[in-house]
């Protein structure tokens, strides 16, 4: 609770000077003395274990959120945040056994999966996140009623809570890696700016995060109507589900995600036979994600 507490006091000390970090770039800015990066010299397990990681994966792997330097790790964007008022504390890995393990599930169930193209800049690998807000200066506990995540994704990094993770089996750590990939590949797709993202988002750009001008408050009245636009999931409120409001980009984004992962040209084109524009994003999504690197 202590070390909670003190980190606490540094978060909070820090969000003046976060304040003025852009957040375009997924580089960081300072790159002739980059923090991501492991001093060539440094011979420890840990600093060997995080530069062979670098030089097989193209992506930085990070064990706490104290970067070279002091500099400390803003996740900053959330995707389905309106505003980046969400921090975290994390619970560090303590002995190098448990850090090999970490790094061996994400080169053995994440990496596999993503191209170059979709990598996270890094990977920051904890035991454990505790989520907070930013309100009226104040971190506070969220009181929507939501769990601690099990990982966070950000522009700058990625972070998992191993202990999530350690009493899955191989089947579990392969259905949990394939959230883990598609929460990835949305952060990665959502900043493109290419023909065929907007293609995509042409479909829906009048129409991302708007309410209907009903008022439905259920699946079987709500789908139809996000169907007509093109829309295939609604908008996810903090309580839940909110059929009257269509999705954010990024929930667009999502749910076609998990759609192109998921299923065949004619499952889709058997269930949306009704709505052509649905077919439509999906073969683009399709097209996207392959460009992009997504390796089944």
């Amino acid at each position: 609770m202590n070390k909670i507490l003190t980190t606490i006091c540094i978060l909070t000390a820090a969000i003046c000077f976060a304040a003025c970090e852009g957040e375009d770039s997924l580089q960081p800015s300072h790159a002739d003395t980059n923090p991501f990066s492991v001093d060539d010299n440094a011979n420890d397990e840990e600093s060997i274990l995080k530069r062979d990681f670098y030089s097989r994966n193209g992506c930085y792997l990070l064990f706490n959120d104290t970067l070279k330097g002091g500099e400390l790790l803003d996740i900053g964007y959330v995707m389905t945040a309106s505003q980046n008022n969400n921090l975290y504390i994390y619970e560090y890995l303590k002995t190098i056994e448990e850090k090999k393990k970490a790094t061996s599930f994400v080169e053995q169930y994440i990496l596999p999966h993503l191209g170059k193209k979709l990598r996270p800049f890094s990977f920051l690998l904890v035991n454990g996140i505790n989520h907070f807000t930013l309100e009226d200066g104040k971190l506070i506990t969220p009181y929507d009623g939501t769990e601690n995540p099990s990982f966070v994704v950000g522009v700058r990094a990625t972070a998992i809570s191993m202990s999530a993770i350690t009493e899955m089996d191989d089947s579990e750590k392969k259905d949990y890696s394939k959230v883990l990939i598609i929460d990835i590949m949305t952060n990665i797709i959502s900043h493109q700016t290419n023909d065929t993202f907007n293609q995509f988002t042409s479909y829906g750009k009048n129409y991302y995060g708007i309410w209907m001008d009903e008022y439905p408050e259920s699946e079987k009245d709500g789908m139809p109507l996000q169907n007509a636009k093109g829309f295939i999931a609604p908008h996810q409120g903090a309580w839940g589900e909110m059929w009257s409001v269509y999705p954010s980009l990024d929930e667009d984004v999502k749910a076609f995600i998990n759609l192109a992962m998921n299923s065949s040209l004619e499952e889709v084109e058997q269930k949306y036979t009704d709505y052509p524009d649905i077919i439509s994003k999906y073969k683009l999504m399709k097209k996207l994600i392959n460009e992009l690197g997504y390796i089944e």
